[in-house]
């Protein structure tokens, strides 16, 4: 009988989470400009992780194509120019410049937004 009531409440609880999702929506992360040019600084600064940088370089930014040419250009900086030191992201001075000059895009296309 406990089986039967644990079964039929975990099924009701399910069911109001998927209706919740149906009706509000499921969470999604967007990446906009801020967030890449706060990471970018981050990265400059010496503060960025290793981790900080994965999940930026790895995640696809499929509603904004310019964002997503950034994120590709970030990338392939990685290949070259990145190393970690104390789990912290730190590029060298050539890979350093090629960041700043993207920092630059970055707050021009910001500027343009707003």
């Amino acid at each position: 009988m406990e089986f039967l009531i644990t079964v039929a409440l975990s099924f009701i609880l399910i069911v109001i989470t998927l209706l919740g999702f149906q009706y509000i929506g499921v969470p999604v992360y967007r990446v906009e400009v801020i967030n890449i040019e706060r990471l970018i600084e981050a990265v400059l600064a010496g503060d960025a992780t290793i981790a900080d940088w994965d999940i930026f370089t790895g995640m696809v930014i499929g509603h904004n194509p310019e964002l997503d040419k950034i994120r590709i250009q970030c990338a392939m900086l990685e290949v070259d120019e990145m190393m970690e030191r104390h789990g912290r992201v730190i590029f060298s001075a050539n890979g350093r410049r090629s960041l700043e000059a993207i920092l630059n895009q970055l707050t021009a296309l910001h500027d343009a937004q707003y």
